[in-house]
């Protein structure tokens, strides 16, 4: 299989297929759980690792910036994160930059310093959780990154 996939392509003979359906729904309810992220009108599945990582690319309507209408989309077994286009413009950029802000993160965390100018991810900003998204940012760093396929960015307006 060739990627990018516009997601409505997919069938049940992709690799984690079932596993893909549920990180799928958990990036379309992550966005759409912001007030800025009206409707999702297109989405392009670009990495599939099933339950271990997934990277989409969205497209929305944002109701605070008609300009900023593509969203990269990164989910699996770690906190959930979407990157604009502007900066990251391929499928390891996107990862590169999750490592870059989730390390940020866990320094601020290992450190007692509030999080506050970090990503704001959506986890409690507990020891605990900053130690085990340490190993999966170490796995993307130490494995993933130089096994991966870098596939740019296709939009499709």
């Amino acid at each position: 299989m060739s990627y990018p996939v516009n997601y409505k392509n997919i069938t049940a003979d992709i690799d984690f297929y079932q596993e893909l359906d549920v990180m799928h729904k958990e990036a379309e309810n992550y966005l759409l759980g912001f007030k800025w992220c009206q409707e999702i009108k297109n989405s392009f599945l670009y990495t599939n690792l099933g339950g271990v990582l997934c990277i989409f690319l969205f497209e929305i309507i944002n109701t605070q910036s008609s300009e900023d209408n593509f969203l990269w989309m990164m989910v699996g077994d770690f906190p959930p994160m979407y990157l604009d286009v502007y900066g990251p413009k391929t499928t390891k950029h996107v990862v590169e930059d999750y490592i870059n802000l989730a390390q940020d993160w866990i320094d601020q965390v290992k450190k007692g310093i509030p999080v506050v100018d970090c990503y704001p991810f959506n986890a409690e900003p507990t020891l605990e959780l900053a130690e085990r998204l340490e190993k999966r940012v170490l796995f993307m760093k130490n494995k993933l990154l130089d096994n991966m396929d870098d596939i740019s960015c296709q939009l499709s307006k």
